[in-house]
């Protein structure tokens, strides 16, 4: 992944990726499940853990930086539900417990353009705990990655890009936890925003007074 992202700074793009400031809003659904990084025994965990959903909402800003690259950050709100059965189990059958959590999260991105408005991401996450602490799995307060893929559809001024995507919660938490568990989610992103192209009026002006030079030149 990083190799792709880096390499249009010697393989440029000539294709038009409607660069400028950019404004608008966006939302999330998906798939989450918890997931240990440390193989230690730990009495009493909960595990396993079941994959549940995940919903998210938020706005975003982004600014191209250099050749086919842009930046975006996107401030979220994001609801959790997650599955999980007590370890030893309380009762003969096979029983499925349920708990949800909320996060704000800020996440950071680079998106680099392919053909055809195609693209790839990877970025950053500060997730900050919301709404209370979550009782059986570990605040995801932290630092996180995510990585992704999609395409932008533009209509005029406005740009609507459909990414799915992944990301891994809390890689580095804010407070140290004996379960060391993560929130792993993979989810489908739709956001619409509004692109204001720099300069655009500045250009048709330059065009149309060097259409009038050439014209006067060859008379």
């Amino acid at each position: 992944m990083l190799c792709v992202l880096t390499s249009g700074l010697v393989y440029p793009q000539d294709r038009d990726t409607a660069g400028g400031f950019r404004a608008g809003v966006n939302g999330f659904g998906g798939w989450n499940l918890p997931v240990r990084m440390t193989d230690r025994y730990i009495p009493e965990e909960t595990s396993p853990w079941h994959g549940n959903q995940t919903w998210s909402g938020g706005i975003s800003f982004s600014w191209m930086v250099a050749g086919n690259y842009r930046m975006e950050v996107a401030p979220r709100y994001s609801w959790h539900k997650t599955g999980f059965e007590l370890s030893p189990p309380i009762y003969d059958e096979k029983m499925i417990y349920t708990e949800t959590f909320e996060l704000l999260s800020v996440p950071l991105s680079l998106k680099r353009y392919l053909d055809d408005f195609l693209f790839i991401s990877a970025g950053t996450i500060v997730d900050f705990t919301f709404g209370g602490k979550p009782e059986w799995i570990d605040p995801q307060s932290g630092l996180g990655i995510s990585l992704g893929a999609g395409r932008e559809f533009r209509v005029k001024n406005f740009v609507i890009d459909v990414s799915p995507f992944a990301e891994l919660h809390s890689v580095v938490p804010f407070e140290s936890e004996d379960n060391q568990q993560r929130l792993f989610l993979g989810a489908l992103r739709i956001g619409i925003s509004y692109n204001w192209k720099r300069g655009t009026e500045a250009e048709n002006v330059n065009d149309e007074l060097n259409k009038t030079i050439i014209r006067e030149g060859a008379e």
